[in-house]
C-alpha cells in the first residue's frame, strides 16, 4: 500500500511540475513577444488565426488592429494578410482579415493575400515569395504576443529580414499560449526554426 502511495504522489509531482513549468514558459513566451519592437518596414505580415466565414475571432481581431495602427502610424505602406481556409472555416482567412481591414479603411491595393498557408512556416514562406514578386524587402510580423517569438525564429531561419510586432493577448488565451510552448518546441527540433 505505501509503495502505490508514494508511486501515486510521485507522479502527482511529476504532473505538477510540468503544468509548472508550461505556465511558466507560457507567460515567458508572452513576455518576450510583447518586448519586440517594429522598425519601420515596406510591409506588414498579419498572420492568421480562426475566423467565422467573415467574421473574426478575437485573437485575429487583436491581430489587425494592430495592423492597423502600424499602417495608421506609417510604418508600413503595405500589408499581407496571411491564412488559408482551415477545415472548420468557410473563407480564407485572408479574405475575412482583407475584408476587416477594408471596412476600416485600408485602400484594397495596397493589401496582398496569401490564401494558401496552414501553418506559421507557410505563413512566412508564401509571404516571402510575395514580397519577392513586389520588391518589398522589409517586414514587420503582426500576430498575438505568445506567437511572436516563434514567428520571429522563422523568419530568420528563412532569411527574411522582419522586426515583429505583438497583438497582446488576453487572460482567455492562456491555453492557446500553452499550445505555442509545444510548437516551438517541435518547430526547434525539426529545424524549422532558428533559436
Amino acid at each position: 500500500m505505501s509503495v502505490i502511495y508514494f508511486i501515486c504522489a510521485g507522479s502527482a509531482c511529476v504532473v505538477l511540475l510540468a503544468f509548472g513549468f508550461l505556465r511558466a514558459a507560457a507567460y515567458g513566451i508572452r513576455r518576450q513577444g510583447r518586448r519586440e519592437r517594429p522598425l519601420p518596414a515596406d510591409t506588414g505580415i498579419v498572420l492568421g488565426a480562426y475566423t467565422d466565414g467573415y467574421r473574426p475571432s478575437d485573437p485575429l481581431v487583436a491581430r489587425l488592429r494592430a495592423a492597423l495602427h502600424l499602417y495608421r502610424h506609417g510604418y508600413v505602406r503595405v500589408l499581407i494578410v496571411s491564412g488559408g481556409r482551415g477545415e472548420d472555416e468557410t473563407v480564407a482567412e485572408s479574405s475575412s482579415m482583407k475584408r476587416f481591414l477594408i471596412l476600416n479603411g485600408v485602400p484594397p491595393e495596397v493589401i496582398l493575400e496569401d490564401r494558401r498557408s496552414r501553418d506559421t512556416w507557410e505563413n512566412l514562406r508564401n509571404s516571402m515569395s510575395l514580397m519577392q514578386t513586389y520588391h518589398l524587402k522589409t517586414a514587420v510580423i503582426i500576430t498575438s504576443d505568445y506567437h511572436l517569438p516563434r514567428a520571429l525564429a522563422v523568419a530568420r531561419q528563412l532569411g527574411m529580414n522582419a522586426t515583429g510586432y505583438a497583438a497582446w493577448s488576453t487572460q482567455r488565451e492562456l491555453r492557446t499560449a500553452y499550445r505555442e510552448v509545444l510548437a516551438r518546441i517541435k518547430y526547434t527540433v525539426t529545424g524549422q526554426a532558428a533559436i
